[in-house]
Formats: C-alpha cells, structure tokens, sequence
C-alpha cells in the first residue's frame, strides 16, 4: 500500500494532537518581523471578533490590529482565518469549562446539566459574536470534547439510552448556541422599541398580546433560562420514562 502524505483533518483530534503548544516557537528562526504569542493573538482576535463580528475576523484586519504582518501571522497560524476561528472557539471553550469546573453546581444530574448550560452561555455573551464561532463546527477542540464527555457522563448516568444521551446533547448545544447567536441583535432600546409597538395595537384585535405584555421576559438572558429549564424538565420527564421500561420509540 502506498505511504500518505494526507494531514490530518483541519480541527479533528489528530490536527489538535500535532499542534505545539505555542505555534510561534517553531518559527522563531524564520526570519522577518518577531512572532507575537499566540495568547495576544488571541485576545486581539476576540476583540476584533466583538467589535466587526464574524465578517470582520481576518488575518489582514487582525494583523492591522497587531500592528504585524499578514506574513508574521500566517507563519504562526498557516491555517489562516480557518484555524484562527478554531483556535478562538477553543479559547471560548476553555473559559467556560474552567468555570464550570470551578462552580457548585450541586450532585443531581439536571441541576448541573442546566447550570452547566447557563455558565457557557454567558461565557459566550462576555465574548460578543463568539457563538458564531461554534455555528456549525464539525470537530470538538480538547476541551470541547471533554464537556462533550462529561454532559453524556452525566444524560447516560441518569438512565437515558445512547440515543437520547446523544440526542440530548446536541439540542442542548444548538439551544445555547441558537440563543447566544441572537445577543449581538437584543439591545435595550430595541426591546423598547418592540415593547411600544405592542402597547399600541389594538387590544379588541389582539387580546392575547395585551394580556401578555406586562410578563414579557426582560432580556434574552431571562427567555434562554426559560426555554433551558422548559428543556430540562423534559429530560427529567424522558429519564422517568426510561426507569420505566425501554425505550418506546427512540427515533420519534
């Protein structure tokens, strides 16, 4: 069989395990302009990534930014914007996985699922337009997938089947991510703004939307809890439903 020369897939686990732990060093003889530690890299990046969001985030604004060369960059990141996105998702990533590590979330398995949850969507709402960096990614980063690991430790051990764990899992992620996609567009005075054209409408029209009106959730921190705990209380109702008996249609 001939020998490959293929690389690993861009972001899989094999990419990851290549990856030195600070890029620049395999290129600090290469002449030109100094490496920048990809740290600030980073920390650029994310600044940038807030202030333009994902459109603005390139290798030619960041460099700018840097006040470097895309040259410079490209020697400490080759993957270009791709692997900067990667990178910056991971960066993410392991803000909110630090966190959850550190926080008391409690023993029961829905208290932490859920709290878990909250922790990462605000790590992504600290770090504006961040969510899009996860908007369909196909690998995990290293600590991507040891939140993966510890949320299908946590859905199998409450009595749910592979399928559902897994199944559970995603929704849960695209639930946090879905909402924190919306932050950069939920400013106060655009609530505001929804808010008056609601109390003008005609309440003999459209009664439902009066009577609903004085509850509407404040920020879209409050309506992401809401639909977090709508979403674990039927995880609670599936794993009743497991200790039951099998599963009754794991695919409905």
């Amino acid at each position: 069989m001939p020998e490959t020369t293929d690389s690993p897939e861009f972001g899989s686990p094999d990419w990851w395990h290549e990856q030195p732990s600070e890029p620049a060093d395999a290129h600090r003889a290469a002449g030109g302009r100094p490496p920048f530690p990809v740290d600030e890299i980073l920390t650029e990046a994310l600044a940038l990534l807030a202030a333009g969001g994902i459109d603005g985030l390139g290798m030619r604004a960041l460099a700018r930014r840097l006040g470097s060369s895309t040259s410079t960059l490209y020697r400490q990141l080759p993957g270009g914007r791709e692997e900067l996105c990667t990178r910056l998702a991971e960066r993410v990533m392991h803000e909110a996985v630090s966190e959850i590590a550190a926080a008391d979330l409690g023993d029961e398995w829905s208290s932490v699922i859920e709290g878990s949850a909250v922790i990462a969507f605000d790590a992504l709402c600290r770090n504006p337009h961040s969510a899009a960096l996860f908007a369909g990614q196909v690998h995990f980063g290293p600590m991507g997938l040891l939140r993966y690991e510890e949320s299908l430790r946590l859905l199998l051990g409450a009595g749910l089947s592979p399928t559902r764990a897994a199944a559970a899992d995603h929704a849960l992620a695209r639930l946090i991510v879905g909402y924190a996609l919306q932050e950069s567009h939920d400013a106060a005075p655009r609530r505001a703004t929804i808010t008056e054209y609601y109390r003008r409408l005609d309440a003999t029209r459209f009664p439902s939307v009066t009577t609903v009106l004085p509850a509407l959730p404040e920020d879209l921190r409050a309506e992401f809890v809401f639909a977090l705990r709508t979403f674990v209380a039927g995880l609670r109702q599936l794993v009743a439903q497991s200790a039951g008996g099998p599963d009754a249609d794991e695919e409905g």
